[in-house]
């Protein structure tokens, strides 16, 4: 007999969503939560984001806000892993001012700029979400992006090897044209 969690997928993003969920929910809400998660890599990436849109709805449905905000900063801490994490300390350190840093890390469709001596403004031109970015809907909040407000913690954090705050202002997944994080340190 196939039990339904021997379904759920155990490679990449959604595998380690997998995971962090097997330690924080109780299995027949993880089952609710993953529902059609057997099917998701047959998933064109519009209805990829869909599953994930519906699956933070449960979630804040059942869980509530403040536990999936949890949940999501997990899977942000996972996704700026230890390469991300390296590079920008590299750029950081190889950097003589703090404008030149900003510029090593600003790429085409992403912009950092020194707003005042404790505070960096960023601005995502698109969604680089890989669950999401082809989402033909908006999501109905900000919570599923607590996992890119703390991608960016953990980013900055390395950067400058101590502790940052990360305040997402607004997200191209919510109807915005961009997405704006405040980063202080």
């Amino acid at each position: 007999m196939v039990l339904i969690e021997d379904k759920f997928p155990r490679t990449g993003r959604i595998g380690r969503f997998v995971k962090i969920l097997e330690k924080e929910v109780p299995k027949d809400l993880m089952i609710k939560i993953l529902k059609d998660s057997d099917e998701y890599n047959t998933f064109n990436p519009s209805k990829k984001a869909e599953w994930w849109k519906n699956a933070v709805i449960i979630m804040e449905k059942e869980l509530g806000t403040g536990k999936t905000k949890e949940i999501l900063c997990q899977c942000g801490q996972k996704c700026c892993g230890q390469g991300h994490r390296k590079t920008v300390r590299k750029k950081f350190e190889e950097s003589k001012s703090m404008n030149e840093f900003l510029e090593k890390i600003s790429i085409k469709d992403v912009t950092y700029e020194l707003f005042d001596k404790n505070t960096i403004v960023a601005e995502y031109k698109r969604c680089f979400c890989g669950n999401v970015k082809n989402a033909s809907t908006t999501f109905p909040n900000l919570t599923y992006c607590k996992c890119g407000t703390e991608f960016n913690r953990q980013y900055f954090s390395a950067a400058f090897q101590k502790p940052v705050k990360v305040e997402l202002k607004n997200s191209v997944i919510n109807g915005s044209d961009t997405c704006n994080y405040i980063i202080k340190f």
